[in-house]
């Protein structure tokens, strides 16, 4: 397939944006993008970067302005972009390819801690949390700790701590350490495991979250009231 030289040159002023955009989705937890989704943020984001060199070389002008220095090269991004016939600054997209990777990191953080989300919720502009599924809005939480599994298959329950888990529940996958396993029927000890890795599928297990632990032993005082599904 042969690329036109305004195509070309499209991909070559928007490298900073297709940086950006993949660092987003490094950074973040999301479900699979089509070409089409992910070519529009990296427009977003490239747009975004390049707005933020042209604010820090009139910030830069501003103060040049005031102590009597030459100001800095003008930018020439928006003409190169309108106008085949001027050139393309190399110096100018290693700048904005610069600033996409903070730029990038911010917006990461910011979806990652659902800062949009939490002030729209606050707002009562909208009710989601801005996570992918329930799963992740269980987990995905600095207060996650202690767990019990029950798996309703095998009769057994396992109690223990969240190590780790898969992002989302598509294919919900957890990991716990110190873990105490019972029979759920007649609640008779079993053995003790150091860790134990569940990939099952979400109907045929519940997971409860546990407070209010007794300190130095695995049974718990309360636990939630509603088992969680994790699908």
């Amino acid at each position: 397939m042969e690329i036109s030289s305004l195509t070309l040159r499209v991909l070559l002023l928007f490298f900073p944006g297709v940086l950006c955009a993949m660092l987003v989705d490094s950074l973040t937890v999301h479900r699979g993008r089509t070409p089409v989704q992910f070519l529009t943020h990296a427009f977003v984001l490239g747009m975004g970067s390049y707005l933020s060199l042209a604010m820090a070389r009139a910030t830069c002008a501003a103060i040049a302005d005031v102590l009597g220095l030459p100001p800095p090269l003008e930018m020439h991004f928006f003409a190169a972009l309108a106008d085949e016939q001027q050139s393309i600054a190399w110096g100018e997209i290693a700048l904005t390819a610069a600033m996409a990777v903070p730029l990038g990191a911010t917006v990461a953080a910011a979806l990652n801690h659902r800062i949009f989300h939490r002030a729209a919720k606050g707002l009562r502009i909208t009710r989601r949390s801005g996570d992918v599924d329930v799963w992740g809005s269980v987990f995905n939480v600095p207060s996650i700790g202690w767990v019990r599994v029950r798996d309703l298959e095998y009769d057994l329950n396992y109690y223990g701590w969240a190590d780790a888990f898969s992002d989302t529940g598509d294919k919900p996958e957890l990991l716990l350490s110190q873990v105490d396993v019972r029979r759920t029927s007649t609640g008779d000890r079993l053995y003790e495991a150091e860790r134990v890795y569940f990939a099952r599928p979400s109907e045929r297990i519940l997971i409860e979250l546990v407070t209010n632990v007794e300190a130095g032993t695995h049974d718990a005082q309360a636990s939630v009231g509603a088992a969680i599904d994790p699908g």
